[in-house]
């Protein structure tokens, strides 16, 4: 496996929230380690649809998919929110 960048993550996240946001899945992403390299972490509130199931990389990037129950939005996300 190829060395990951903190700047390749921070793509692949990008990619992923669009990706996310562009198929009405509910979801928070963030970055975490998986054997000691950069992944996607991807917390969902169910597991999705066969057809909606994100790769399991993305740029290159392993995405890494949890389903941790509802979503509820923190930080600076739930500033922007009404």
């Amino acid at each position: 496996m190829a060395h990951i960048s903190l700047e390749q993550a921070r793509s692949a996240k990008r990619a992923t929230q669009q990706r996310l946001e562009a198929s009405g899945q509910d979801a928070a992403v963030g970055l975490t380690r998986v054997d000691g390299e950069y992944a996607v972490k991807v917390n969902v509130a169910q597991a999705p649809p066969t057809a909606r199931r994100l790769p399991s990389s993305i740029e290159g990037v392993a995405v890494k998919v949890e389903v941790v129950g509802p979503i509820k939005p923190r930080g600076r996300a739930a500033a922007r929110r009404p």
